[in-house]
């Protein structure tokens, strides 16, 4: 059975339209046959340039989407979908349209342009599907807030397991001030190596054998609280990773828009 997610949207209506839009473009191009050299230049090539035109300025629009909560122009999935879709057309699209040549001025630079931001969207659907969460910024349906209200919980529990033993307390109280990460750059690892609760966890493994009834409920408390830190850290982990995505897939686009710009200023002054 398919995953449901954006990619598979409605049974892969924008993955078949992609399909249907790029053999219809290919067929144009392997059957046309200008009296010049294919490229921008011809009749199709101009056609080509259009299109991919129109297919950036529809690529684009989804930012503005995400902000238009009340919006009844299709789902955020469905835009999402068609915007994975068709940005993937839009490279052969791009080529095709520059004919295969090359150089050094503003129309290979939009096309390089293109490329990049396609290149960088496919990295940013990795995240999205490798941590569907990232979509609507929850773990498993429930908030960060809702989670660290989890971890508060145990640590109340555990206090009142401890209350009358000061070294289990001690330890206790270390676990409750453990940082999800102690370094900033653990965020892209999602780990934290000196985790408090991980220390507390392995000085109550060494009790063992000798702990009564209430140490053994404090570890496993203790136990439940760091699968819950380990699962933060993922989390956050993945939004570190995508929100390093959208440091050069947002700026790397508005660029391509004013490259575009600028390839059709100069194609039309000089036409």
């Amino acid at each position: 059975m398919l995953q449901d997610n954006f990619m598979s949207f409605q049974r892969f209506r924008y993955a078949k339209w992609a399909i249907a839009l790029l053999v219809l473009c290919i067929a144009l191009y392997v059957l046309d046959n200008p009296p010049i050299k294919p490229g921008g230049g011809t009749v199709l090539g101009y056609g080509l340039g259009t299109l991919g035109a129109l297919l950036i300025v529809f690529l684009l629009l989804l930012g503005m989407r995400k902000r238009a909560y009340a919006s009844r122009m299709g789902t955020l999935r469905g835009w999402l979908s068609a915007h994975v879709y068709l940005g993937l057309a839009l490279a052969v699209v791009a080529t095709l349209h520059c004919g295969f040549e090359f150089g050094w001025n503003i129309h290979t630079f939009a096309y390089a342009l293109t490329m990049a931001v396609i290149i960088s969207g496919i990295w940013g659907v990795v995240l999205y599907l490798h941590q569907p969460s990232l979509m609507s910024d929850r773990l498993d349906g429930r908030t960060l807030d809702q989670i660290a209200q989890d971890l508060r919980d145990l640590d109340d529990r555990c206090r009142l397991l401890a209350q009358d033993r000061p070294t289990l307390l001690a330890l206790v109280e270390e676990s409750s001030g453990a940082q999800i990460f102690s370094l900033r750059r653990q965020r892209l690892t999602g780990r934290n190596r000196h985790c408090a609760t991980a220390r507390v966890l392995a000085r109550l493994r060494v009790v063992g054998d000798q702990a009564d009834a209430s140490s053994n409920e404090i570890y496993t408390l203790q136990f439940r609280r760091l699968q819950q830190l380990k699962r933060i850290r993922s989390y956050v982990r993945q939004r570190t990773l995508t929100e390093i995505w959208l440091l050069f897939h947002v700026p790397m686009s508005i660029a391509l828009l004013v490259a575009l710009t600028a390839h059709i200023v100069s194609v039309f002054f000089y036409w």
